[in-house]
């Protein structure tokens, strides 16, 4: 998947590469799904959803440690008794285990999934129910949904039986605006947000309040999301992630509020 989305990795919607990673002139463009109004002088694109600003991939290094951190959100004895889970604890009158760990039988979606890498990492690595990806950029879906057809009905030798039959009954990739999904029926909700417009934070935040998730991992902080509505999270951690392009955003980790939760 690597060699696959390399031509088209980028930080931003007008970055293309061409052998070394360098920036060429974008000029004029438009999204590949609905036309932007791009500034010369700015490069600035003018668009609600399509293209977003600061496009970049978490590594996969960075991603094994969130799973690996969310398998034993409330089981780890150091996580367990930090003052953020404390305060949940005393707040809600929750039972900290009730689902929120990742495990084989949590469901995960990755709103804004790029070239899926998140997701399948979620299906093989996670080993989790169901790994859900939804992006909006139809190239970048075109690309996730070949590679993963790549994996599974492919000749490569490092795809073992096991992994080419998780990715095809538990993997799905589809090309869509999340903000009209609806609920998002997951256990674990996942989006590196820090790149999505105001209107599309709110849009989602209404989705939210409405979604019987256990656990949210997003780029933005708590109060962007009280501002935006959203007031039934708790924040429980954080974690310092990496992108592929070198720059470092920090991933906060939410659970809902004990009586908001669907047993």
């Amino acid at each position: 998947m690597d060699k696959k989305t390399f031509l088209d990795w980028g930080l931003t919607s007008d970055w293309h590469v061409e052998g070394p990673r360098k920036r060429r002139n974008p000029g004029i463009a438009e999204c590949t799904d609905h036309p932007s109004i791009i500034s010369k002088e700015e490069g600035k694109i003018d668009c609600q959803n399509a293209c977003s600003e600061g496009y970049g991939e978490m590594t996969e290094g960075s991603i094994e440690r969130l799973f690996l951190h969310l398998r034993t959100l409330v089981t780890n004895q150091s996580v367990a008794s930090s003052s953020l889970l404390s305060r949940f604890r005393t707040f809600s009158g929750y039972p900290l285990d009730h689902g929120m760990n990742m495990t084989t039988n949590s469901t995960f979606i990755d709103i804004g999934s790029g070239y899926g890498k998140v997701v399948m990492h979620a299906k093989l690595s996670a080993k989790v129910a169901k790994a859900v990806g939804v992006e909006y950029v139809a190239s970048r879906a075109a690309m996730a949904i070949s590679s993963k057809n790549e994996l599974v009905y492919g000749e490569h030798a490092f795809m073992t039986d096991d992994a080419r039959c998780a990715l095809r009954v538990g993997c799905d990739l589809k090309h869509g605006d999340a903000t009209k999904y609806g609920e998002f029926k997951f256990s674990h909700v996942y989006m590196y947000d820090k790149v999505f417009s105001d209107s599309t934070l709110q849009l989602l935040a209404s989705q939210l309040g409405k979604s019987p998730f256990k656990v949210l991992i997003s780029y933005q902080r708590i109060e962007t999301w009280r501002r935006h509505g959203l007031n039934k999270i708790v924040e429980v951690g954080a974690l310092r992630m990496r992108t592929t392009g070198g720059q470092t955003f920090k991933a906060y980790i939410f659970v809902k509020q004990a009586k908001f939760m669907t047993r």
